[in-house]
């Protein structure tokens, strides 16, 4: 029998702190909402397992998709919300369990399929963000009825939430984990585009996979906006809405 590696303890601290910045964040200026949420989730990332920026990741694709669909921007403000927090729920599970190499128990599954409603309750306590707290709670909804918390159907689950949960799956493939090897860019696609009418919104896997042709979000900030027509920062050309992001 395995002996349970060391890992950290569930920091009660720091997830408080982050509320009760989260919590000034939203009663301050409109126009320092988006900057300060983004630095709020890349900290977010840094106390979720994996460590490694999947949060801010997710969100670079969901906001990829969401353009391509032609989002307003209302709707991309929202879904950039809510992708940036939708691991949130993740802070109160043990990190041993999200981790584990081995088949999870039962125990384990629903502890870790309770993330989802757990940051739905937690972030829909703040009344500018209950649209996105809703889109966190229903990302794990399956498109066949098959997912959780509450066996959403198809257009029953909101499109935001099916937009991220096709993120979601991408990263999650595509990153190294400490239970599988990352798989590469057309593998993973090929498993969305078996999934796709599954456990994924046909509609949305189509424009991931067959209207993105970048999907590495960039690394640094470009020297200029002029360099954006350049072709040569990968992504920047779906996302705007990131120039300020580092």
């Amino acid at each position: 029998m395995k002996n349970k590696p060391a890992h950290k303890k569930t920091d009660v601290a720091a997830i408080t702190s982050l509320l009760v910045r989260l919590d000034r964040i939203l009663a301050g200026p409109k126009d320092g909402l988006l900057p300060s949420l983004r630095k709020l989730a890349k900290e977010v990332d840094q106390l979720v397992p994996y460590y490694d920026g999947h949060m801010v990741r997710v969100t670079f694709y969901s906001l990829a998709i969401g353009l391509k669909m032609d989002l307003s921007r209302e709707d991309l403000l929202t879904l950039e919300v809510a992708a940036l927090l939708h691991d949130f729920g993740k802070l109160g599970v043990d990190e041993y369990t999200l981790e584990k190499e081995d088949q999870l128990s039962d125990d384990e599954v629903v502890e870790i399929h309770h993330h989802a409603e757990r940051g739905f309750h937690i972030l829909s306590g703040f009344a500018k963000l209950e649209q996105a707290a809703v889109i966190i709670r229903d990302h794990h909804e399956k498109y066949d009825g098959s997912g959780y918390p509450a066996h959403k159907r198809g257009p029953a689950i909101s499109l935001l939430a099916r937009i991220i949960a096709v993120a979601d799956a991408y990263d999650a493939m595509t990153a190294d984990r400490p239970y599988h090897k990352g798989l590469p860019q057309k593998k993973a696609e090929a498993e969305l585009l078996a999934h796709a009418g599954k456990q994924f919104d046909p509609q949305v896997v189509d424009y991931f996979v067959n209207h993105i042709k970048n999907k590495k979000p960039r690394a640094k900030r470009p020297k200029s906006r002029g360099s954006i027509s350049s072709g040569k920062n990968q992504f920047t050309e779906y996302l705007p809405v990131f120039y300020n992001y580092y």
